[in-house]
Parts: C-alpha cells; structure tokens; sequence
C-alpha cells in the first residue's frame, strides 16, 4: 500500500500546490455579442468596410450633372462582437495586482475584417496613491470619465480621438479631487501615415516614444481635466536620392474636457487642438516639401481644432441622448515654399470644416440593450491653398440611420 501511496502523492503533489496558487487569483469572463444595421443616404469616407462614418463622400458630378456619390448603401455587421477576460491577482511589490484580455474581430484592417484582433492587453499594479499600468489600452486623448457613448462605432470620430496603443502609464493621486497620470507609448493599429502608408514604422524609427500627461479634478458630480501630449516621427530613412537621412517631425496636442453627473442627467463636452492628429483617426497629417533644386525635405504639420459634446437623460428603461461634433481645418503649421515640390500625407486635407448631429434613444432591459441612432453629417471640400487652407467649398451632406442590438454577458 506504501508503494502505491507515495508515487500517488508525488504525483499529485504538483497539483495541489498549483490549486493553492489558483486561490490568489480570480477571473472573470466576460463581453458581449453585438448586431448592426446600417443606411446610408450618400456615399462616404469610411473605416471598416463602411462600418466607422467619418465624413460624407464629397460631391462628385458626372457629364449630365449628377452627383456619383448620391447614392444611398446599406449593410449589417456583428464583428464588433466581443470577449474580454479580468484577472485579479494577489499583492505584488506592495500593491494590487489585475490584469485585462480583451478581443473582438474587426481585424486591423480591411483585408481581414472579421478575424480576431486585440483590443486591450493589460498588466496594473496600484499602490495607496500611485498606479502603474504596462500593455496596450486606450490612448490618453480618449479620456475613460467622459468619452462619447454613441451608438455607431467610432467612439465620437473623427470629432473624438479613437485610438489603443501599447504604453507605459504612472498614474498618482494628489488629493482626493486631483489625480493625474503620465504616459509613454508607441503606435500600433492606430498608427501616423507617410511615405510607405500608415505604418508605426515612423514613430519606432524616431525612438522617442510619444508622452503624455493628463490631470482631473473631480467633485460633487463634477469631472473636469486636460491632456497634452507631443509625438514624434521620422516619415524617412533616406532622401530622395537614397541618401541616409535623419530629419524627424515633431507635433503638439492637447484637450480639455467637462462633465457634470446630476441624477439621471449628465452632460459632457470637450474640447481639442493638435498637430498631425491622423492617427486618432481624426482630421490631419502633415506636408512634405522636396525643393526641386537642391533636394532638400521640410516638414510642416496640419493643425486641427476640434469640439463636441453630448447630453444623456435616463428615464426608466429608456435613454435620451445627443451628440453634437465639429471639426475646422486650420491649415498648416507654416507654409512651404511655393516652387516646391509637395506631398500631402494625412486626412480631410481637402475639408475645410465638418459636423455632426447624431441623437439616439436606448432601450435597456437587464443585459439586453437595443439602440437606435440617426446622424446628419455634413463636410464642406474644397481647394486647398499654400499655406493648408481650403477656400471655394462645396457642401457634402447626409444622414445615417443605425439600429444596434447588444445582449452582454
């Protein structure tokens, strides 16, 4: 009986100690599945096979006067559909540990749409008053206490910053208002453009990761704070005649933003400015100049401003909401010299200004909710001059119609 009793416990020696482990840690597995619909009364610029509205398509007329792009598409997606898993761990280093897993399959771009692709891969530890969180997650600018809570994916774009990248952010309470946090990060799915497309390539090659510093306050209902950032980017590694070559770009941005929680109301808005915001899937990039003589390359960033704003009311089952952006195009940082040769790398180049409205209503009943949103959006083209302005415009504009199911688990 001995015999058989010890090589039995040797053996499951290794399983008892790991079940002990597993009483440290506690997961939970969570996400939801999610089921669109979609109309469109014009044609537009979109992300995701048309699924991310960012603005309409401008007006394009063919021989007999008729605009190309009025023409209305509808489709229907569930690749938002999600899985997430929430890990919470036990003391490390003094602090609190958890983590967050998080999928969906949108894909990271058109080509292969509907496959898995991570959304958040999270490691944090928190102290009393300090923070730190390692992996990727939601970029800074997209601030988590007072982001807009659309129905279309997007999250608010391009009025809004959209963006996940992976990062390292310090995070510090100052009082029991005012907390804030620092953060490093790089570029992934959401990345700048350039000579080779968009690419993180330009912000890897520059070394400097992006920095960013955001502070809040908050107080009776109150949620009021900034972010500022700077990136850097170096668009090539050699010039035009295949020389190495080192020149980087440099850029600011920065919001603002206010919200106010009063029972079953709550009001937000926010406020942006920044240099070649491509990569939060909004307005902007930024001009090459080549002179033609001498070969020479000069950067000059396209400046954006940006405002929005969203009011909910819950009654019972029922949510009342709008959501209300804007968008101008404020030219360029500085004009280039006006023989030179000129590459534009960025988006709305061409659109001097953009809105939207967008009000919804949601009906929720335990983890069911079924929402329905319509939008008008209107882009004003036209041409655009030396210095990054864009005069002579035309108007393009156009509602969406979207009806949203969500049951989570």
């Amino acid at each position: 009986m001995k015999k058989i009793t010890l090589p039995l416990l040797a053996a499951l020696f290794p399983a008892l100690l790991f079940a002990q482990e597993a009483k440290d840690y506690s997961v939970t597995l969570g996400g939801f599945v999610s089921s669109e619909s979609i109309f469109d009364s014009r044609q537009a610029v979109t992300a995701r096979e048309g699924d991310v509205f960012l603005f309409p398509a401008p007006v394009s007329n063919d021989a007999n006067g008729d605009d190309l792009n009025a023409i209305a598409n509808f489709n229907m997606f569930s690749i938002h559909s999600r899985l997430q898993a929430k890990v919470s761990g036990p003391e490390m280093l003094g602090a609190r540990s958890s983590a967050l897993l998080e999928m969906d399959f949108v894909g990271n771009a058109n080509p292969v749409i509907s496959m898995m692709r991570l959304r958040h891969a999270i490691i944090k530890l928190e102290w009393a008053k300090t923070s730190l969180l390692v992996g990727q997650f939601w970029h800074p600018f997209f601030v988590l206490n007072s982001y807009p809570e659309v129905s279309g994916w997007g999250g608010g774009a391009p009025f809004a910053v959209l963006s996940r990248n992976p990062q390292i952010r310090f995070g510090f309470k100052l009082s029991n208002k005012l907390s804030g946090h620092i953060s490093a990060l790089t570029q992934r799915d959401f990345s700048s453009t350039g000579p080779g497309g968009a690419s993180p390539d330009y912000m890897r090659n520059a070394v400097v990761p992006e920095v960013n510093l955001n502070l809040e306050y908050q107080n009776d209902g109150w949620k009021a704070g900034f972010v500022i950032g700077q990136k850097t980017l170096k668009p090539r590694l050699k010039d035009t005649e295949g020389l190495k070559f080192t020149k980087t770009l440099s850029s600011f941005q920065g919001n603002v933003y206010l919200r106010k929680d009063a029972g079953n109301f709550t009001a937000k808005i926010q406020g942006l400015y920044g240099e070649n915001m491509y990569n939060f899937l909004m307005m902007g990039g930024y001009v090459e100049s080549i002179d033609p003589l001498t070969g020479s390359i000069e950067y000059f960033n396209m400046k954006t401003a940006s405002v929005w704003t969203e009011l909910l009311l819950k009654k019972g089952k029922l949510t009342y909401s709008v959501f209300g952006g804007y968008s101008k195009n404020l030219g360029l940082s500085s004009s280039p010299d006006e023989l030179a040769e000129i590459n534009r790398y960025g988006r709305g180049s061409d659109i001097n200004d953009t809105y939207r409205i967008a009000p919804r209503v949601t009906l929720t009943i335990h983890k069911f909710a079924l929402m329905t949103e319509w939008s008008y959006n209107m882009a004003a083209y036209g041409s655009v001059q030396a210095n990054g302005t864009v005069s002579n415009t035309t108007q393009a504009d156009g509602f969406r119609l979207q009806t949203h199911l969500k049951y989570s688990f």
